[in-house]
């Protein structure tokens, strides 16, 4: 209850699991039509967790001009396909060497 009361007053910054925030979103408690910035942290991870269809749902209810930041600790084919299709004029940087992997054990 205190998170639907305070989404229906409005809020400034949101931060939220893909799954949560489809749930807000899907029962219209909130939306994204003015949301401008969104981060997407650990890209990778909710892949790997089978998050893409949430994550693409919830892209695609957020006006096409925000500005997405994408952070992923490796940068599999699959967040590449992601930051092509969220992404205009996307820059990316790298830390590290591009040969790593996350360790699966």
């Amino acid at each position: 209850n205190p998170q639907v009361s305070a989404l229906r007053q409005g809020v400034d910054v949101l931060i939220g699991t893909p799954g949560r925030l489809r749930d807000f979103l899907d029962s219209g408690i909130t939306n994204l039509r003015r949301c401008s910035y969104v981060v997407l942290d650990e890209a990778d991870r909710m892949l790997d967790m089978g998050f893409e269809p949430q994550m693409r749902a919830i892209l695609g209810q957020v006006r096409p001009d925000r500005q997405t930041l994408m952070f992923s600790a490796t940068w599999p084919k699959e967040v590449r396909a992601l930051a092509r299709d969220f992404q205009k004029d996307a820059a990316f940087l790298n830390v590290g060497s591009m040969e790593l992997s996350a360790n699966h054990n």
